[in-house]
């Protein structure tokens, strides 16, 4: 049997194992009610305050206010739905099913990223024309629209990466999720708010800053630009799901 069979093979048997758990379903139900209340929020906010959103202002741009919530959740389901055949022991039927380490790895990885990107770039479009209909005035002009989601499917995908990757290289639920929510949400802010130079450059440096700037527009130095956050956070992405890679291929998958 050729490798792209079997990867197609992995692949389909992957986006089962996703969806075939209540945890799955949970998280995205969450991450659902989130980002979409969110947006709703900022929709009824706007519409009565007098002053109204910035003339230049389209309602791609309320919806990119939602993303960090988004982003949250895609974590979270990166991590769950990675980590947790590991924690059931239900690794060693999957790789039964798929000996080929390096398969199973290019077919989790791949269709972990591609669905909670499409999940996450989905349910901000959906809280941006839920402020639209706030705001029809703002409009939803295509080019905008495109831009902005671009943006932030690359931001899910590093991230996704990020939270694939250190799921497979604790091969803990609980641990991954600590780990990732630290490197995104804790971390960064307590690092920018020390008093040290170099605090603030690290904190720059974690994915979580890179993130929020891709986000908002905002960071810890002065010195973060597009390109260098989006570098960072394919760095810190890479480099997890290699290490995670690295986990799979060279021990045993049970231990």
């Amino acid at each position: 049997m050729s490798a792209t069979t079997v990867l197609a093979r992995s692949a389909r048997a992957e986006w089962t194992r996703i969806w075939s758990v209540r945890s799955s379903w949970i998280l995205a139900v969450v991450t659902a009610v989130a980002v979409v209340g969110l947006g709703t929020i900022i929709g009824i906010d706007s519409s009565d305050d007098p002053s109204g959103p910035p003339p230049d202002a389209s309602a791609w741009d309320g919806g990119q206010l939602t993303g960090m919530f988004a982003l949250f959740g895609i974590l979270a389901l990166s991590v769950v739905t990675s980590a947790a055949d590991h924690g059931t022991g239900a690794i060693v039927p999957t790789l039964q099913w798929t000996p080929r380490r390096g398969v199973l790895l290019a077919a989790r990885a791949g269709v972990v990223v591609a669905t909670t990107t499409l999940l996450g770039v989905l349910l901000v479009a959906a809280a941006s024309v839920v402020i639209w209909a706030f705001l029809p005035h703002l409009g939803l002009p295509v080019g905008d629209g495109a831009e902005i989601l671009g943006g932030l499917a690359l931001v899910y995908a590093c991230g996704a990466l990020l939270a694939v990757g250190l799921a497979l290289v604790l091969r803990s639920t609980a641990g991954g999720l600590v780990t990732v929510i630290a490197l995104v949400l804790v971390l960064p802010p307590l690092m920018a708010q020390l008093p040290y130079e170099w605090a603030v450059t690290l904190s720059s440096l974690m994915p979580g800053s890179s993130a929020l700037f891709l986000i908002f527009g905002e960071g810890p130095s002065d010195d973060m630009t597009t390109t260098s956050t989006r570098l960072t956070l394919a760095a810190w992405g890479v480099t997890a799901l290699l290490a995670g890679g690295w986990r799979l291929m060279r021990t045993d998958a049970n231990r």
